[in-house]
């Protein structure tokens, strides 16, 4: 764990350099951002997870 919070840098620069993506809309407008590295999980309780799960099926 401890290396990827040192190399969160280098990483955020390879997927760049990579173009590593993603798209979003907002406000009917279609938005490409770069797909950040983050070496710290994202914790979701199960219950916001099963709301997520409907629109991820």
């Amino acid at each position: 764990m401890d290396n990827l919070v040192l190399l969160k840098d280098e990483i955020n620069q390879l997927l760049a350099r990579y173009g590593v993506k993603f798209g979003i809309y907002k406000n009917n407008e279609f938005h490409e951002q770069l797909f950040p590295f983050d070496p710290i999980p994202r914790v979701i309780l199960h219950e916001e997870f099963q709301e997520l799960e409907k629109g991820l099926i």
